[in-house]
């Protein structure tokens, strides 16, 4: 009988700490920036050299903190 309730003890034991933990790991979920781009190159047509050209690149943050872009750089 007491091999049994110590049994019974520790399933109910391991049960509700494993419930535990997968509930925290819910919690964490898409905690993160996110950036998603509908367009993510653009290619540009031969210009005469000095002419300004400009395109605007749509970005979208999809996660749910905030998405900060600290480094751009020209291919």
């Amino acid at each position: 009988m007491k091999i049994k309730n110590l049994f019974f003890f520790f399933l109910l034991f391991f049960l509700f700490s494993n419930f535990n933990i997968s509930l925290k790991a819910e919690d964490n979920v898409n905690t993160y920036p996110s950036a998603w781009l509908p367009v993510n190159n653009y290619k540009f047509e031969p210009v005469i050299e000095g002419t300004a050209i400009n395109h605007s690149f749509i970005i979208q943050n999809k996660g749910t903190a905030p998405l900060n872009i600290e480094k751009v750089r020209t291919g």
